[in-house]
């Protein structure tokens, strides 16, 4: 066991963290292609399995299966731990475990652990990590017995299942149902009681822990973390902007929402709105809607949740450093301030450096799959299904089952990319160097 952590520790903290995700992908893989997981008594194929595990674990939710018809009970189980442990994080549930027991963690055991979590320091890690383990497990349990009860006139005894299961996949953000047929919601954009709990879940968990700890003990606005009120400002904006345009634009669309009364329009737009940043969920049929609402739909999924939540995406925080920096150069201020506090110029260009990284591997991966699939789709939908799966959202416009196999091992390594970061992933494959040697400033043009 001490020859084993000596051999890990020698890994970077970045490189530990995409192994634990890695490590989980292959057990879960290998679970599902057993025959006891699919109705089929045949296990999935490899691919399949990898894909399947690998969004799960990753909180993504696009499929090459249908979890209602083709997984068994025991496959149902595996897909329900994947994202749990997904959600939060293997390292973060290995860590709790192992300090509770307690067990005293090295200064480059912390540096992992703060990496994880996506932390600057390393003050009150597991302080943090056990209430992300107790709001977890308490919002899950209270939505799952209402959902239970939603379910029972229609599934009976089985609606503690469902109601188990969607709650833990709208929370983690992953965005699986068990309701079949891939239609996700579609059936059930007039269930509103259903449609504000999937969504209350979701808002929950892309917000992150912090923030729900903060708003928890703390009661005034002014007290607030800026990290907190940033996040609060962004989802709510985002939200509002994503609802509007969204309804604006599918008002007359009789294939999507055209046909309902204008408060089912909005309903159905704002749930859009919050499952398009992360989890996944969808209440119309996304291949029939207008141009202009998969645009929108692509800029939430890219910008994604919040930090230290169970989604992806560039992060609302990151985006919203980068709007306030564009601001400031417009107005000719070098300092950028928010909310009283000033923003350092190291976060700012960490702000823009994980833009532009995500930026250029989802237009990169996005050329990939459109060769791969040598323009049989539109390049909008190659472009919607890339960026969904980067930003761990997992809404498909039909077209996830049709990929070959190159063609989801592409998209299995930018949901793995989407879901530990793209700073850390880049981070993991550079070795960073410090040079001593300072050179002469000369300017060039730009613009």
């Amino acid at each position: 066991m001490d020859k084993l952590k000596h051999i890990l520790l020698r890994f970077k903290p970045t490189q530990l963290i995409i192994m634990s995700f890695i490590f989980m992908i292959m057990l879960g893989t290998l679970l599902l292609m057993l025959p006891i997981s699919t109705t089929n008594n045949a296990g999935l194929h490899p691919i399949d399995a990898l894909f399947v595990a690998t969004s799960a674990s990753c909180v993504v939710g696009l499929t090459v299966v249908d979890l209602h018809n083709d997984l068994t009970i025991f496959g149902t189980i595996v897909m329900l731990f994947l994202i749990q442990i997904g959600g939060l994080g293997i390292m973060t549930l290995a860590t709790l475990a192992v300090h509770t027991l307690g067990y005293r963690f090295r200064l480059k055991e912390n540096i992992v652990l703060k990496e994880s979590l996506n932390q600057g320091g390393q003050a009150g890690l597991f302080e943090l990590i056990s209430r992300m383990i107790k709001y977890t497990f308490a919002i899950e349990s209270f939505f799952a017995i209402v959902l239970a009860i939603h379910f029972y006139p229609e599934f009976g005894a089985k609606c503690i299942g469902y109601g188990i299961f969607h709650s833990v996949s709208a929370f983690c953000n992953a965005g699986f149902d068990l309701f079949g047929n891939y239609d996700s919601l579609c059936k059930r954009n007039d269930d509103y009681f259903l449609m504000t709990c999937i969504g209350l879940l979701i808002i929950l968990g892309g917000i992150g822990f912090t923030v729900i700890s903060d708003v928890l003990h703390k009661k005034f606005w002014r007290k607030y973390s800026l990290h907190t009120k940033i996040v609060i400002v962004m989802n709510a904006a985002l939200i509002l902007f994503g609802t509007l345009l969204i309804f604006w634009v599918e008002y007359y669309n009789p294939d999507t929402v055209g046909n309902l009364s204008i408060p089912a329009q909005l309903a159905n737009a704002c749930f859009t709105s919050i499952s398009c940043r992360t989890a996944g969920f969808n209440t119309f049929d996304l291949a029939q809607a207008e141009q202009i609402t998969l645009l929108t739909m692509i800029i939430l999924m890219f910008i994604g949740a919040s930090p230290l939540s169970t989604g992806g995406g560039i992060k609302s925080t990151t985006f919203f450093i980068i709007l306030q920096s564009m601001w400031a150069v417009f107005r000719g201020k070098r300092e950028l301030t928010i909310f009283g506090r000033q923003i350092s110029q190291d976060l700012r260009d960490q702000a823009y450096a994980i833009f532009t990284m995500g930026t250029i591997w989802v237009v990169l991966a996005g050329i990939i799959l459109s060769a791969i699939d040598e323009e049989v789709h539109d390049l909008e939908v190659v472009i919607f299904e890339t960026v969904s799966g980067f930003g761990t959202v997992g809404m498909g416009i039909g077209i996830t089952s049709e990929w070959s196999m190159w063609g989801k091992l592409v998209l299995t390594l930018t949901m793995l990319v989407g879901r530990v970061g793209i700073m850390t992933f880049m981070l993991s494959l550079i070795t960073q160097k410090k040079s001593a040697i300072k050179y002469p400033k000369e300017d060039i043009m730009i613009g």
